[in-house]
């Protein structure tokens, strides 16, 4: 499973067609009836199964338990694939100023942002209906974050990323898996109509966040160890 990528000359990373954004939000909308396979060694899997990633193109991959525990070691397998986060923190004290959110320039005031190894350097990319886009992440905004939140200095590279949701007035800022932030990308590719987007997007959006407080463990400053 993948979410797409178009960089920021507008060239388009993507991996897996629509289809498989399709496949990561069957997870969210219904119980699923169809049986799944690892896709490391094609064992049969639960519904409730562990994601890896693979680090050079960015794609998702379904994982059995045996697989899961392998790749839980960050060296296992030559650091290809990176055992993804199940860790949701709600970060109540997060400061962030209007200006440095208005420096990113983000349409649709959603972004995650998260540290690459293979790319070597922060990401920002935000969704929107042709995928994820990157926008231009300057360091030293990035650096200025880290200093008034040193709880960024948790996020695990390539599988958490930092997720800001500033949709209709919203101010909130949560640690997620990588793979929350694909669910996103593909529900707004998926469901997005015309120029506004439609009701019905809007409405999957707030109940995707809805669903990310639900998850979430509220903490200020640094998390419980």
């Amino acid at each position: 499973m993948s979410a797409p990528y178009l960089n920021k000359d507008g060239e388009d990373r993507s991996v897996v067609p629509l289809e498989a954004l399709r496949r990561l939000m069957k997870e969210r909308k219904q119980a699923r009836t169809d049986v799944e396979h690892c896709e490391l060694c094609s064992e049969l899997i639960p519904a409730d199964h562990q994601h890896l990633l693979d680090i050079s193109s960015l794609t998702v991959k379904c994982a059995c338990q045996a697989c899961s525990l392998l790749f839980n070691d960050k060296g296992a397998g030559g650091g290809k694939y990176r055992l993804i986060s199940k860790r949701y923190l709600a970060l109540l004290d997060f400061w962030m100023s209007d200006e440095q959110w208005d420096e990113m320039t983000i349409p649709v005031n959603m972004v995650y942002i998260f540290q690459s190894t293979h790319g070597n350097r922060i990401m920002a990319f935000y969704p929107s209906p042709a995928g994820a886009i990157e926008s231009l992440l300057d360091l030293e905004n990035w650096t200025t974050l880290i200093s008034n939140n040193p709880i960024l200095n948790t996020i695990e590279p390539d599988v958490e990323a930092l997720l800001i949701n500033r949709v209709r007035g919203a101010h909130e800022y949560f640690i997620v898996p990588i793979d929350a932030c694909y669910k996103l990308v593909g529900l707004i590719r998926v469901r997005w109509k015309g120029l506004g987007g439609g009701e019905e997007v809007w409405k999957e959006i707030e109940a995707f966040f809805a669903d990310i407080r639900r998850k979430s463990e509220a903490v200020r400053g640094e998390p419980n160890a």
